[in-house]
């Protein structure tokens, strides 16, 4: 009862995004049903009628939405743990919003192998973010002050722990923000306190993370 009254709350502020206030990322997410094949480590989505050896991406049944996909004859081939991919420079990278990182895959004999990628590696596919790691925040208050120096403030929260955040998302009292379909992109828009949190909750398996933007 207690998260359905909060959901409610946050709700009729309408601080949070709506749907249609959902803001792109410079890479298109694959389409559901998208085909894609990999030559000597190079991925591509043109594939052609005379190509017999593709991938097709579906998501999985469930709330975690994960990306599966599939060989060209309907058989399993492999899932990205990832909500979102797209490929960039022949790689295929895929974001996670469970664990706010960004991974780069490859196929290695068959087999699927996956790396996270680099805080340099993500600062270079989204220069016009700032980059703030997870472990940046206080240790005893879970918070973690910032400047808004300019008029969109664009902010991705970094992952660089062992926490899983599985329906985390960002709400506010008295700021006003855009967010993503990755869950840890935030378009500050203006200042104030903002609660990145799982339902509300701060507690020791679900500990809240504030941003006070000044």
């Amino acid at each position: 009862m207690k998260k359905i009254l909060y959901i409610l709350f946050i709700i009729s502020i309408g601080l949070s995004a709506s749907a249609e206030d959902l803001q792109s990322i410079p890479y298109k997410n694959l389409d559901e049903e998208a085909k894609l094949k990999v030559s000597d480590d190079i991925w591509t989505t043109k594939v052609t009628r005379k190509d017999t050896d593709y991938f097709i991406k579906f998501i999985s049944d469930g709330s975690g939405s994960y990306s599966e996909f599939y060989n060209s004859d309907g058989s399993f081939a492999f899932n990205t743990g990832c909500q979102y991919e797209f490929i960039y420079k022949g790689s295929l990278i895929g974001y996670s919003n469970p664990d706010l990182k960004f991974y780069d895959f490859t196929l290695t004999n068959g087999e699927l192998v996956r790396r996270e990628l680099t805080f340099e590696e993500i600062q270079a596919l989204f220069p016009d973010y700032k980059i703030i790691k997870i472990s940046e925040f206080s240790p005893n208050t879970n918070s973690l002050k910032i400047k808004k120096d300019k008029h969109n403030f664009k902010i991705i929260l970094l992952n660089d722990t062992d926490r899983n955040f599985y329906h985390y998302s960002f709400t506010s009292g008295n700021a006003r923000f855009k967010t993503y379909p990755l869950t840890g992109f935030i378009d500050i828009k203006k200042k104030g306190m903002i609660q990145f949190s799982h339902f509300g909750e701060n507690t020791a398996n679900f500990p809240w993370y504030i941003l006070l933007v000044r």
